[in-house]
């Protein structure tokens, strides 16, 4: 009972941080905005409590998890030193509360059932853009500066509603084909996931957010290597180290930056104003290197004047999570988060070595692109945000789902090497 419970709750958490209370406004009312924070808050406390009450919070000695806890904690006590006053103390309050209920799922729901709750909530809210876009076009369509025709659905831009169908369309391929009732899937099951695979990418595409592609390929390439035979797994590993090489090479000899423009390849990318932000941030750490500004520190009123002054617009947000964390929490800070992503990368590298399990191999599709998305969008540093619960949930689940799959692997090995002994102590028994 506590379970179903636990799961009800976990899939109103979701709606929550999909929510977004301004709806096209990226500026939500403040009330609204603190309703959200205080139905987060509620549904995090309850699942926190039915987890200690049920069985209490599992705490591991792991490093991808000691990393990660030290990561949040850190990042929450920075509210001490930051300029950011209340929104500060309640953006700690939340990253903290984030990093509760993640390791209550972790324990209470385990890995795979809580993909599943995600990957459904997920689908949702794709299906109900999708119905939006089409339904109410003034609403689900931009119109915005350079985002004329990109689709945003119900999602307060189209970065988001490209985010969460390329996790949908990922996740359609990595997941095992289960029925409600335990039954063997049929045509229909089958053309139900065909649906959702379908609908999340033409969301995806639509959005026009390059982001999103980029990290909906990602997965994809990612869930593929996991379920490849391990000899397939070596010759990659190789052929991509032996590849890796000349481009990273050929890419260090080509690379310029003029302004918002990075050449390299001879390919021009375009940042849309992120480098400007990224510079600015850096080259106001002088003295702060070590513990930055705190969180929600650097954006106060007088550094938007200043930068507006100084490049006549303005933008509160680096896009860019590693940057966020560098510039809010300083090399320390910095420190712990790839400390702690290196680990995890380690553990699913290994192993995905050895096992072969859907939700092992869409665990490590959807870090690597939580890892890699941060280069354009500021996801780590989004306290209620669906794609940052799923990243910190996952990674305290994960360690527990690969040692179950090993010890079930091991368990029938054990039934299969004992059956022979067993046929041939029959006759002496008799």
């Amino acid at each position: 009972m506590a379970s179903r419970a636990i799961i009800a709750a976990t899939y109103a958490l979701a709606a929550v941080s999909l929510w977004n209370p301004g709806g096209a406004d990226p500026t939500p009312p403040a009330l609204l905005e603190m309703l959200r924070y205080a139905l987060f808050g509620s549904l995090a406390g309850f699942i926190v409590v039915a987890t200690i009450l049920q069985r209490g919070i599992v705490i591991s000695r792991a490093p991808e998890w000691l990393m990660l806890a030290a990561f949040l904690i850190y990042t929450s006590l920075s509210a001490i030193w930051s300029d950011g006053g209340a929104s500060a103390a309640i953006k700690g309050a939340l990253i903290f509360t984030s990093m509760l209920v993640a390791m209550s799922l972790a324990t209470s729901l385990g890995l795979s059932v809580m993909l599943r709750v995600f990957y459904n909530a997920m689908t949702v809210f794709v299906f109900v853009s999708l119905f939006v876009v089409f339904a109410f076009p003034e609403r689900g369509i931009e119109t915005g500066w350079l985002l004329d025709g990109d689709w945003r659905g119900i999602a307060g831009q189209k970065n988001g509603l490209g985010a969460v169908s390329s996790m949908v369309f990922v996740a359609a391929l990595a997941l095992p084909l289960v029925t409600w009732s335990g039954r063997p899937a049929t045509g229909w099951t089958y053309m139900g996931r065909l649906a959702v695979i379908v609908a999340a990418g033409v969301c995806a595409v639509n959005s026009g957010s390059r982001g999103a592609l980029v990290i909906g390929a990602l997965g994809v390439a990612l869930v593929v290597a996991a379920r490849l035979p391990g000899a397939f797994q070596r010759v990659g590993l190789v052929v991509l180290v032996l590849l890796a090489i000349p481009v990273v090479v050929l890419a260090g000899a080509t690379l310029g930056v003029r302004v918002d423009l990075i050449d390299v390849l001879g390919q021009t990318i375009d940042t849309n104003g992120r480098m400007t932000l990224w510079l600015y941030g850096l080259t106001q750490l002088d003295g702060r290197e070590l513990l930055g500004f705190g969180v929600g520190g650097f954006w106060t009123p007088e550094r938007i004047i200043a930068f507006q002054d100084l490049h006549g617009w303005v933008l509160d947000n680096f896009h860019n999570g590693y940057v966020t964390i560098l510039v809010e929490g300083g090399i320390i800070g910095l420190g712990l988060l790839l400390l702690a992503a290196g680990f995890l990368m380690l553990l699913y590298v290994v192993a995905v070595g050895s096992i072969r399990d859907g939700y092992v191999a869409l665990a490590l599709a959807y870090t690597g692109m939580f890892l890699v998305g941060n280069f354009t969008e500021n996801e780590v540093g989004r306290s209620t945000s669906l794609t940052f619960l799923i990243f910190l949930s996952i990674s305290f689940a994960a360690r527990g789902r690969i040692e179950e799959v090993l010890a079930s692997r091991g368990t029938r090995k054990a039934r299969v090497d004992a059956a022979p002994r067993i046929v041939h102590a029959a006759p002496t028994l008799s």
